[in-house]
């Protein structure tokens, strides 16, 4: 496992766990156990959990079933969680990742932050503590619930990766 080990400090909201439970669709029983092998049992979406039993459980899926499928469940994290209001535009969600995180989560220093490359492209650095093709998801997903837009997501080959043990993974995003 490469999660770190995070202070009880570090939280994340229900919200953002209940949209893994729900992208697991047929799977959502072994998600359950996940979980509850990391301590996170009786999921609400007011509540707030240990940030380091998630990124152990989404770390475990994304070993046992493979980083499509951490993709699928980054893609429905804005199905659940707190979002900022006004999120109208291309420009407006790329810069509201960063709120959005920290609106979900409590205690942990990561960030997003965002430079616009044109007006319907954006690269997008991501300091979570998750797995990237998670990452790569929430970014895909973001964009499509908020503004139905169809999004090219792709890794910066030429950045430093989480993947490799950065501490932030970089994608250009480019709206279709």
């Amino acid at each position: 496992m490469n999660a770190r080990p995070y202070p009880p400090s570090f939280q994340v909201s229900g919200g953002n766990i209940l949209s893994m439970l729900s992208a697991m669709g047929p799977f959502r029983k072994r998600g359950e156990q996940l979980l509850s092998e990391q301590g996170i049992e009786s999921v609400s979406a007011e509540a707030w959990y240990p940030l380091e039993g998630y990124v152990r459980a989404l770390e475990t899926i994304g070993e046992k079933m493979g980083p499509n499928t951490l993709f699928q469940i980054g893609k429905k994290i804005p199905d659940h969680i707190m979002l900022p209001p006004g999120l109208d535009s291309f420009e407006k969600i790329a810069a509201s990742f960063g709120m959005a995180f920290e609106m979900n989560h409590r205690g942990h220093p990561g960030k997003i932050t965002y430079q616009m490359t044109g007006d319907s492209s954006v690269t997008i650095v991501t300091g979570t503590p998750y797995p990237t093709d998670f990452d790569r998801g929430v970014t895909q997903g973001f964009f499509h619930k908020l503004i139905s837009a169809r999004v090219n997501v792709v890794e910066a080959t030429s950045q430093p990766s989480k993947r490799e043990g950065a501490e932030t993974s970089t994608f250009l995003v480019s709206m279709l």
